[in-house]
């Protein structure tokens, strides 16, 4: 068996976004067998929305659509592990109900580098394509930084 050795294009830089808080969210999701299981560091404080999924795509087959909708958010702002598994299907199955996502780069990571790639490369081209990266495209995803999101 032979090895294929492939390029992957260069993805665009982190931008800027600019968010509305009355119409953003950001919440806490884990698969179901592992609700409890949260480091200190980052655990939910009472009364912090969690929503238990069954899939890496948090709205499969769970409410988070509707409470979203029904709250007149619009815009996510995905973080965790992993960018290459939780947070690209997560994103999908995001932009395919309409919403417009946020994924800073330095909060959405995974074990290697190749993996962080391939979870960025697959974000900025999935269905709704942003593959330059515009900031806040319509049913699309950006990649940002914290540091460059910024509320108004």
């Amino acid at each position: 068996m032979s090895l294929l050795t492939l390029q992957m294009p260069a993805l665009p830089d982190p931008v800027k976004v600019v968010l509305q808080p009355a119409t953003t969210v950001v919440l806490y999701s884990t698969r179901e067998p592992e609700s409890s299981k949260w480091m200190p560091e980052v655990a939910p404080a009472p009364g912090d929305p969690v929503v238990k999924s069954y899939a890496q795509d948090r709205f499969y087959n769970t409410d988070l659509d509707k409470t979203l909708k029904a709250k007149g958010i619009t815009t996510l702002i995905l973080t965790g592990w992993k960018v290459s598994g939780s947070v690209v299907y997560t994103s999908v199955g995001a932009t395919l109900r309409g919403y417009t996502v946020v994924v800073p780069t330095d909060a959405s990571l995974a074990a290697t580098d190749y993996e962080v790639a391939i979870g960025q490369f697959q974000i900025l081209n999935q269905n709704s394509a942003n593959a330059t990266n515009e900031p806040m495209k319509a049913n699309a995803s950006t990649l940002s930084r914290a540091d460059m999101i910024v509320f108004q």
